[in-house]
């Protein structure tokens, strides 16, 4: 079906045709049967009828009808109707539903003291030893429509069965391919720029298929135009290292010809090795992005990784006039990963605190684990003390070059302390490649008003203890 307006209106259509054709098939079911079981009971009743009227004549035939009909059971009264068109038990006889006895049917031939002439139809006439015949007219107690006052119940059951067959199978062709859309596009949200709908999904003729179709057309243009940033920054990464080496060899020729501009010279110095340092944070990050990084995996154990970490960042924070307190969980906890790029990602975000945090206050690191989702994690938070950011600005701080333009009470941002912008972004990808998640959060006083910023790194923890 080419159009998914086209394809509801037949789901719905179809439900209700199928419900209509059931509740006249149930509705034609129930007629017949009950039409099935009166003409039984009539029978059963001629038969009875017949035998009291030999035995007794017409005052065992008054006995037996008033017997019956004080009986609430059978779906049918049961009237009895002389050859004068009188009712034995004086009860109301329907309009010309009846014919007299003695009008229509010929019973002279018959010899027993009482004798069924014709049954079922139009209705049974029984003769007494006397030749007296009586009609036996059945009237429903439940006349017309009311006979079927069980029936709604049951359509309405046939209904909602019918109605919800087609909701669930209408449903699912629905939500299955959106939900591969959805699935898709987290995928490429998440950097998996190589993700495409299912071909199922995008092989559809109606206008599911067709956004898959502008999806995947979509997500390869993105695709190209990120892995073409991508290769730019890497290219002229590349490209700016070697007239950054002649730049830092003239300076120290500088430097030795002429004395007095040694000051320069290491000015010059610094700040190549800032650019060198920038260049390979900018690597790293295409690297990570690309996912052309080989990571090691090996058992390690996370709370004396952090230990050797902080020894240098306790350094660090003095030489800042800043301080640096911990408190670590007491025993070991194993992750599995590469040494290396956890511990780049983990320093990288206690250099960011450290930078952001204002002189003579602290940078607060934390170290635990938990239970998370049925799965027992390690969790590191690194607190500073700074202004925070603002609240919509802290989903993107993990991406590069970011630099947050207000802070966490929404006043401007002040000036921040130099840096790449790339440290986070950094230890986010890293830990991402890890199975684990990072996430930033403002700290606030009781008035609600920023105190500083967390970020929390969460690792899965390792099934068998790491030594």
């Amino acid at each position: 079906m080419r159009r998914l307006a086209t394809r509801i209106f037949l789901a719905f259509f179809v439900a209700l045709l199928l419900s209509g054709l059931g509740a006249i098939g149930l509705t034609s079911w129930v007629l017949s049967a009950r039409q099935e079981s009166a003409d039984k009971e009539l029978r059963e009743a001629a038969r009875t009828a017949a035998d009291a009227l030999a035995k007794g004549g017409r005052d065992a035939l008054i006995v037996w009808a008033r017997q019956r009909s004080a009986d609430r059971s059978y779906q049918q009264e049961i009237l009895l109707i002389d050859e004068l068109g009188n009712e034995l038990l004086g009860r109301k006889i329907p309009g010309s539903e009846f014919t007299p006895a003695n009008e229509t049917d010929e019973y002279s031939d018959y010899e027993l003291p009482a004798v069924l002439l014709d049954m079922p139809r139009p209705t049974p006439i029984l003769v007494s030893a006397e030749d007296e015949p009586f009609r036996l007219l059945p009237v429903p107690r439940r006349a017309g429509l009311s006979a079927l006052r069980d029936v709604p119940l049951q359509l309405l059951l046939l209904a909602l069965a019918v109605t919800g067959l087609v909701s669930v199978l209408l449903a699912r062709s629905i939500t299955r391919p959106v939900r591969a859309l959805q699935q898709t596009t987290e995928s490429l949200t998440g950097g998996a720029l190589e993700t495409r709908v299912p071909v199922a999904v995008r092989n559809r003729r109606d206008e599911i298929g067709r956004l898959a179709v502008s999806l995947d057309i979509m997500a390869d243009r993105l695709g190209s135009l990120i892995r073409g940033q991508r290769q730019l920054l890497r290219d002229v990464s590349h490209e700016v290292r070697s007239p950054l080496a002649r730049i830092r060899l003239a300076a120290g020729l500088m430097a030795q010809r002429d004395p007095a501009a040694t000051s320069a010279a290491n000015r010059i110095g610094e700040e190549i090795a800032r650019l060198d340092e920038l260049i390979d944070k900018i690597l790293d990050v295409s690297r990570l992005e690309s996912g052309t990084t080989a990571f090691d995996r090996e058992p390690l154990e996370l709370r004396s990784l952090l230990e050797a970490i902080l020894v240098d960042a306790h350094f660090e924070a003095a030489q800042l006039g800043k301080t640096l307190e911990s408190r670590l969980t007491d025993g070991p906890l194993g992750v599995i990963g590469d040494r290396y790029w956890i511990s780049a990602a983990i320093e990288n975000v206690v250099r960011n605190a450290l930078k952001h945090t204002p002189e003579g206050s602290q940078v607060l690191v934390t170290l635990e684990s938990a239970r998370r989702e049925g799965t027992r994690v390690a969790i590191l938070g690194v607190s500073d003390t700074g202004h925070g950011l603002a609240e919509s600005e802290l989903a993107r701080v993990f991406e590069p070059f970011f630099r947050g333009s207000k802070d966490g009470d929404g006043h401007a941002a002040s000036p921040r302390a130099a840096g790449s912008g790339l440290g986070l972004a950094i230890a986010a990808r890293v830990v991402q490649a890890h199975g684990g998640k990072i996430e930033a959060m403002n700290l606030r006083d009781v008035d609600g008003m920023a105190q500083g910023l967390r970020i929390i790194l969460t690792w899965p923890l390792a099934k068998d203890p790491v030594a």
